[in-house]
């Protein structure tokens, strides 16, 4: 067995970066007089207006209002939490077809998402259009990328912490929509004084609409679920209840022209978890909570009368403990988790074949304590230290330092820096840029190293009257990265290796981050603009020289805007702008006998063009209050129907023995209306 690890192996630029943000984050607050300081901010009760969704908090993390998501565009007759998400600063608008997250020029695989601290290995439905949250069975999330506590690992660019209701319910509530793509359903149920059941639900019929997306010679059958359990109750002085669970499927069945090929594709996730949260005297809080987390795909495809069964999956078992101590200025966080996985990396068998697909079976620990510190005049220390150890036929183990220094500068202006040294031994294999389920996990091993990341931000925030905005600057040097240079077809079509396809190397990516905010007379606005650079360099990649990641988008912008001119109507609008994704282009075309071979430029040196669409939605409201309301929402995706490429193709014609070469942008869908009604009683 070989024992490795490693801390602060890095070249030095990352540290020193640190020691210059800190140093210029104290010089600051050191060059305030010290009389002008002299307030009690704890005296100040600041509350996010109804309308404002989101907003950087104190350390650069982003959490969401659900009491506002009733005034956001209901695309497809829904409101998407996750989907809201990637309007959120450092999170990049990726291609049409993909509700993942890409924080900070990071893959999707660097971004964990949790449900009550489960992990949710498949966040996204089909195409993207869609997560698999039911926004209204939540009662709140936060995405983690700046100043992550030290809870939280097994990822390296961010951490989504996704929250179900953790009360007992008054009275009998039931809220959702009925639309002409989905519908769905959130319930509560008051069992007792002590105890209340949420149940959740939603079934698409989508098929009509996927077969009207503009890809040729193809024909698509689909449909998806979500539905959610939940059970809430008061034991005394036992403690605090809480149980949830949750399930999503995808089945689909397609015929492409192009290869003669059919195939069905199904896949769902599952989970679960106990938690018992119990007082221990007035100022220790313990939550106990054992999970469990399934994610399967099957796929039966025929490409020219061979059959193939594609297997991959990931499933976890696991423990975790946190005890919160107050102890006035100092609250302390610590605990451990435990997560033994089951990981089954895509597998190709013959459709007859009865043979189990081999697995990697892997144990991860971890132990953790943070500290919040307040400190003289309101400066506030996050610091803290995650010990992770992983073992399968390796064993790796890495103290993760994090520190996070937030402190005011004005009555509303606060300046922080953060620094975390993040792990990951889970690693995502992309193998398509949309929703689509071909993407695989594998675990880490000798060929295989953990991914490692130093992350590193400056920010400050400030609000003026109705005013507010906020800036950071960030910087993430990750080693470990890895890229699967290969694709479906050539899995089911040559002698393949998997190992050999995926590659370990190191990336870089920095950037600038600004938010503005203005809120008045019913109008919130606001404007998210990050520009930034994400680079990959593989020895054996693009002649070991430096590429564009496949997250690399130098500008991206999102606007968006709500409005209520009368008690009856509520108006709002979207836009989103991002340069286009990286691609490999074909730089020549030649003849040999009677096939027609390609040369490719540099590795992902090409561009497809830019993102962006408009998206409008108007809700007339019969009734409206907290208890109850009833209205009809229309809403229009993409209503000036740009068309947002995917994907590059080329048509090769031979006419008088002239070659004809003419350049195919496939897309997805262009404008898309939608007609919902959203009642809650």
């Amino acid at each position: 067995m070989e024992v490795r690890a490693s801390f602060f192996t890095m070249k030095q630029r990352p540290i020193l970066t640190l020691l210059v943000l800190l140093s210029t984050a104290l010089n600051t607050y050191a060059q305030q007089d010290s009389l002008t300081l002299h307030y009690s901010v704890e005296d100040i009760v600041v509350s996010a207006h109804k309308q404002v969704f989101s907003q950087p908090d104190k350390s650069g993390n982003i959490s969401i209002n659900m009491d506002a998501l009733e005034s956001m565009p209901r695309i497809g007759g829904a409101v998407d939490v996750v989907k809201l998400l990637q309007y959120s600063p450092g999170v990049i608008a990726t291609e049409e077809g993909n509700t993942s997250l890409y924080v900070r020029g990071g893959d999707s695989g660097q971004s964990r998402m949790l449900i009550n601290g489960v992990p949710l290995y498949s966040p996204s439905h089909l195409l993207g259009f869609f997560s698999v949250l039911n926004s209204a069975h939540l009662s709140g999330l936060t995405l983690y990328k700046s100043g992550i506590p030290a809870m939280y690992g097994s990822s390296t660019a961010s951490v989504t912490d996704i929250r179900t209701h953790s009360y007992a319910p008054k009275r009998f509530t039931a809220e959702g929509n009925i639309g002409i793509i989905e519908s769905d359903i959130a319930i509560q149920i008051p069992a007792s004084e002590r105890f209340g059941i949420f149940l959740s639900a939603r079934h698409s019929y989508t098929s009509w609409l996927i077969n009207r997306l503009s890809i040729k010679k193809a024909s698509m059958i689909y449909e998806f679920g979500d539905y959610g359990v939940g059970l809430v109750g008061d034991l005394g002085a036992l403690g605090r209840l809480t149980i949830n669970t949750h399930f999503n499927s995808d089945n689909t069945t397609t015929f492409v022209d192009l290869y003669n090929s059919n195939g069905k594709l199904n896949w769902w996730n599952g989970l679960g978890n106990i938690s018992l949260e119990s007082d221990i005297g007035s100022h220790i809080t313990m939550r106990n909570t054992i999970y469990s987390s399934i994610y399967n795909n099957l796929l039966n495809i025929s490409i020219t009368g061979t059959e193939y069964r594609v297997l991959a999956g990931v499933g976890s078992y696991g423990a975790a403990n946190n005890t919160r101590i107050d102890l006035g200025a100092i609250r302390l966080d610590t605990g451990f988790n435990y997560e033994y996985r089951k990981v089954q990396p895509q597998y190709i068998l013959a459709a007859t074949s009865n043979n189990l697909a081999p697995d990697e079976q892997t144990h991860e620990t971890a132990l953790y304590v943070n500290a919040n510190w307040r400190i003289f005049n309101d400066l506030d220390l996050d610091t803290g230290i995650r010990f992770s150890i992983f073992k399968n036929s390796d064993v790796w183990y890495y103290p993760e330092p994090r520190i996070m220094l937030s402190l005011p500068i004005s009555m509303n202006g606060r300046i922080w820096a953060s620094y975390n040294f993040m792990v990951q031994y889970l690693h995502l294999a992309p193998q398509s840029n949309m929703s689509f389920a071909t993407d695989f996990y594998i675990s880490s091993s000798k060929s295989i190293p953990p991914q490692t990341s130093h992350n590193l931000a400056l920010g400050y925030s400030d609000k003026l009257n109705n005013l507010r905005y906020s800036i950071e600057l960030y910087y993430r040097y990750m080693d470990g990265v890895i890229e699967y240079n290969t694709s479906i077809l050539e899995v089911l079509t040559n002698s393949h290796s998997r190992n050999t396809s995926i590659y370990s190397g190191i990336g870089e990516s920095y950037g600038i981050e600004s938010n503005i905010g203005y809120t008045i007379n019913g109008v919130d606005l606001q404007l998210n603009y990050t520009l930034s650079r994400s680079v990959r360099q593989f020895k054996e990649i693009n002649n070991g020289n430096p590429f564009s990641a496949n997250s690399d988008r130098r500008h991206n912008l999102s606007f968006l805007a709500t409005w209520q001119p009368t008690p009856r109507w509520s108006l709002s609008a979207t836009f989103v702008y991002a340069t286009g994704a990286p691609y490999t282009a074909t730089t020549g075309v030649y003849i040999s006998g009677n096939a027609f071979l390609k040369e490719y430029g540099a590795y992902n040196g090409g561009k497809l063009p830019d993102l962006h669409h408009l998206d409008l939605s108007a809700t007339y409201w019969f009734k409206h209050s907290k208890q109850r309301r009833s209205g009809i929402n229309i809403s229009i995706y993409n209503i000036y129907a740009h068309k947002n490429p995917i994907m590059m193709s080329w048509d090769i014609k031979i006419e008088d023995d002239t070659i004809h070469i003419k350049d195919n942008f496939h897309t997805l869908y262009t404008i898309m209306p939608s007609i919902s009604w959203t009642y809650k009683f």
